[in-house]
């Protein structure tokens, strides 16, 4: 059997990604559709507005997904290269012969572009980056300035958009995996509908951002998605996000807030004060955002607080390619290309309890980390600990 891969967060599953993954079969001529998708916590450091298994089944459930893998919290909850560096090397391990994803620039040929920019010219642009944001510039506007002077105005436009950023990244990667000798076709699809915040009544297409923003505010959403997932309360999550991390930043000095992931020299000492004033999450998040560190950033750092993940584990956990990832959902071709995989190369897990004995010390230990945030994030939704816990949760098989 033939696959094609995708890199996804599914927050939520709706028509968007149907379509997209219905493209993806069309034009690789894949057999099976594999998506490797992020867990409970989303690359920009947001609690999912459903848990990985909901977002997994629908996405099993519409018959556009045949196989969905989880992709270990070290590298899920990362920035863009790292989230992208981690999907693209499991799908690749999954014998995967090419990815797709979701992208907004019209022309293909200018997303490459911009890519192999950003693949040959790194140091280059890192260099001007520093030095743009000496002069005053932010962080963002001074990365855009020297892609700008990289590879042009219109393709660093490009980076105006998140998915297009992801996208570039993918790229990226795909490079880096061809120059050791592993081909990987890329196929980008232009996102049909509405942009990334965004959504159409008459298209019945919505962006993430834009649904997770009317799921907040209980709005109706079920003609933008596929199935009808139990969305968890987005607010309530929030007043629990915010008293967890008041209680953390409690009890901890400086230097141990400053050794966990994502927080940034001298950002230790604003996270403090800042917690302790604020009421409300997304006010703390526009304290600590800055012309050098932008929202995604906080909510990233943040939640690694949360989750007590610090620098040297992260960092030693995505230094290697993942070894294994957990089953979240299996239709019938996607069981069927299982079987055709084998035991040998890259591990499924399907279930934690009667594997994790077999399994390297380092992906033991991001398991572990994994099973960490899980309960986290049940305990944002309070929930059950031991019933909602991946030692008890079973992927979900289409008979």
């Amino acid at each position: 059997m033939k696959a094609v891969g995708i890199t996804a967060e599914y927050n939520p599953f709706h028509n968007g990604h149907v379509y997209q993954a219905e493209t993806a079969r069309q034009l690789s001529g894949a057999d099976c559709v594999i998506a490797v998708m992020s867990g409970d916590f989303s690359q920009r450091g947001e609690p999912a507005v459903c848990g990985k298994w909901e977002r997994a089944r629908a996405a099993v459930k519409s018959g556009a997904v045949d196989l969905v893998i989880e992709l270990p919290f070290a590298f899920a909850c990362s920035k863009a290269s790292v989230f992208a560096a981690g999907a693209v090397d499991m799908l690749a391990a999954l014998g995967a012969d090419s990815i797709s994803f979701g992208c907004e620039a019209e022309d293909p040929a200018l997303l490459r572009t911009l890519a192999e920019a950003l693949f040959t010219g790194a140091g280059a642009i890192e260099a001007a980056r520093a030095s743009l944001m000496k002069d005053g510039r932010s962080s963002a506007k001074a990365y855009e300035l020297a892609v700008a002077q990289s590879c042009g105005e219109e393709a660093a436009l490009l980076l105006h958009d998140p998915n297009n950023i992801l996208a570039a990244e993918y790229l990226k990667r795909v490079l880096t995996l061809r120059e050791k000798g592993t081909e990987l076709k890329d196929i980008p699809v232009k996102r049909r509908g509405s942009g990334y915040e965004e959504a159409s009544d008459e298209t019945s297409f919505a962006g993430a951002g834009a649904l997770r923003r009317m799921i907040r505010d209980g709005s109706d959403v079920s003609r933008f998605i596929s199935g009808s997932p139990d969305f968890e309360d987005l607010k309530r999550m929030e007043e629990q996000y915010l008293q967890m991390l008041k209680g953390i930043v409690l009890r901890s000095g400086p230097e141990e807030i400053r050794s966990m992931y994502g927080v940034g020299e001298g950002m230790e000492h604003a996270i403090i004060r800042e917690t302790r004033r604020a009421s409300d999450l997304n006010e703390l998040i526009s304290s600590l955002t800055s012309r050098r560190y932008t929202g995604a950033t906080v909510r990233r750092a943040l939640t690694h607080i949360l989750a007590g993940a610090s620098w040297e584990e992260i960092d030693r956990l995505t230094a290697r390619i993942p070894a294994a990832g957990k089953l979240l959902a299996a239709g019938k071709r996607g069981r069927a290309y299982m079987r055709q995989l084998g035991n040998d190369g890259f591990r499924i897990i399907t279930n934690i309890n009667k594997e994790e004995g077999n399994l390297d010390p380092e992906t033991a230990e991001c398991l572990r980390l994994d099973e960490r945030t899980v309960d986290l994030y049940h305990l944002l939704c309070g929930k059950d600990l031991y019933s909602a816990s991946d030692r008890v949760r079973q992927p979900y098989i289409e008979k």
